[in-house]
């Protein structure tokens, strides 16, 4: 996950995963759906909203919206110099917004015309990026590990292993993420700057960290085995689990309002093309 989970006391962290993971859900198909920006963007404001509900950490994406919005923004360019008409129902789709290359340069003719039809469908396109990372980020962050592992191995005909691959895996990422910082450190000690040097030199000092953070991984893999293997796991295929989930009204809630969401946006997105560009 991009935002690391906080235990926390909000009404969103409250909710039973199974709740937050039929949410999630539900919120990533509306999003693939629709095409409208208008529609997009409320999607996004909601999903906004329950972030806020559960105390998430905005300033901590800062870096990744603003990466995001530099490769959206060519995006969404590219769509309106490329625009297909029967790509979208508007009344004028071909009319054009302005020119790439403006003609207020002597000499040059207007070129790279960027028309509605286009811009807006690449404008839609662009919010479905940021609605999917907002809400898989606010659901990270308001889903420990181990409720992703419980909500994984209650899957009919899914092995409680995998449940345990996963859980591993997300654990992993945080161990190694504070390894690479203790050995960037390290070599700041030594004299190492890694802010200095062309790009080239820059890549060089920090591929230099690459082998003992492996051997570190390894190790760790390497004494997660041998645990398990002393406790016998996948002896037996019966399982059972530490903390035991039931549902509560505000947990309905939730729920009855992600499957009413999505369910109402397939019907008027098919009868009305309500959503629809």
């Amino acid at each position: 996950m991009i935002v690391e989970y906080e235990s926390k006391q909000t009404s969103i962290h409250n909710l039973d995963p199974r709740a937050k993971f039929i949410w999630l859900i539900a919120t990533i198909v509306i999003s693939i759906i629709w095409t409208n920006p208008v529609y997009l963007a409320a999607l996004g404001l909601v999903t906004v909203v329950i972030g806020c509900m559960g105390e998430f950490p905005w300033a901590k994406m800062k870096g990744t919206f603003l990466f995001l919005l530099v490769i959206t923004a060519i995006i969404t360019l590219v769509q309106g110099a490329t625009y297909v008409p029967k790509a979208a129902n508007l009344a004028y789709p071909e009319r054009v917004l302005f020119h790439l290359v403006p003609g207020w340069i002597p000499g040059v003719n207007p070129a790279a015309p960027i028309r509605i039809g286009g811009f807006l469908y690449g404008v839609g396109m662009a919010l479905k990026v940021f609605v999917v990372l907002i809400v898989i980020s606010v659901f990270g962050y308001v889903t420990s590990p181990s409720e992703v592992v419980q909500i994984i191995v209650r899957i009919p005909f899914f092995s409680y292993k995998s449940g345990f691959v996963v859980s591993a895996a997300s654990k992993f990422v945080p161990v190694i993420q504070m390894q690479m910082a203790t050995l960037r450190d390290a070599e700041r000690s030594k004299g190492v700057d890694f802010d200095s040097g062309s790009f080239t030199q820059k890549v060089s000092k920090t591929t230099s960290m690459l082998i003992p953070l492996f051997a570190n991984a390894l190790s760790m893999a390497d004494t997660m085995a041998l645990a398990m293997e002393s406790r016998a796991f996948g002896y037996s295929e019966n399982f059972t689990l530490i903390r035991p989930y039931h549902m509560h009204w505000p947990d309905w809630l939730m729920v009855v309002l992600s499957i009413g969401a999505l369910a109402a946006s397939i019907v008027l997105l098919c009868v009305y093309k309500m959503g629809a560009l």
